[in-house]
């Protein structure tokens, strides 16, 4: 695989994702419409000055809840499997998901709806931990219940894996890799735009970020190198042809 352009912070991470959206929103008709697949605690881009219609897709009917009664920054709620979902073709100019994938098996039935549902010229943009990084192996390799101690006693969230809140059960369908995005996308004539990597723990000085950052290193070194450290996130930007 080509190496990754990795990002310096999430304030470049948001800004390179608000680019290519308002390059859509330039050559869209009136409002923006958008599907935030797998809803997260807010919407997180700013796209100040653009007309938009924000469409959010859960599963989990509670997180959906708490998203509401916090920011009620959607437009239109659906709870639904986005692999069963029977939503309007060529519908969105926008698709968004961060950190969902991770957790469904058969992503290739999700990346097919969003092909499916999908303006020409629309755009997808996909975050996710890369299954071939420490970080990803680690949260393959572990037990949930492992996942939601973490989230509780070091992270600090006290309700972790209660009903709307993660933690949430690791899947990692095989095809969810960079090589497995790319092969999906050359399979259905869309083109991957851009490809980052972004590590969390070697932006931060804290001593625990500084062991960590250490050990990301020797188990990488372990795995002959199969296993990236340097980045632990990857973020997809996938563009449908508009013809």
């Amino acid at each position: 695989m080509e190496r990754l352009t990795l990002l310096e912070n999430t304030k470049q991470e948001t800004r390179l994702i608000e680019q290519h959206i308002r390059n859509v929103a330039e050559q869209a008709n009136g409002k923006l419409i958008i599907l935030e697949a797998g809803c997260g605690q807010k919407w997180p881009l700013k796209l100040e000055g653009i007309d938009r219609f924000i469409t959010g897709v859960d599963i989990d009917e509670a997180a959906l809840a708490l998203r509401k009664a916090k920011h009620n920054d959607l437009h239109e709620i659906v709870i639904g499997d986005l692999r069963a979902l029977d939503l309007p073709a060529e519908h969105f100019d926008v698709i968004y998901t961060s950190y969902v994938l991770e957790h469904i098996e058969n992503i290739n039935k999700v990346l097919m709806n969003f092909t499916l549902w999908l303006k020409p010229g629309g755009l997808i943009v996909i975050k996710v931990p890369d299954r071939y990084t420490v970080y990803g192996f680690l949260a393959r390799m572990t037990p949930h219940w492992l996942h939601v101690s973490y989230y509780r006693f070091i992270k600090g969230k006290t309700q972790a894996g209660e009903p709307g809140h993660a933690p949430y059960p690791i899947v990692y369908d095989p095809q969810l890799s960079r090589g497995g995005i790319k092969a999906f996308c050359d399979a259905n004539g869309l083109q991957l735009s851009m490809e980052m990597g972004k590590n969390n723990y070697l932006r931060k000085r804290s001593k625990k970020d500084k062991v960590v950052g250490f050990f990301a290193r020797i188990l990488s070194t372990l795995s002959m190198g199969k296993l990236a450290w340097r980045y632990n996130d990857v973020i997809f930007i996938i563009q449908k042809p508009a013809s």
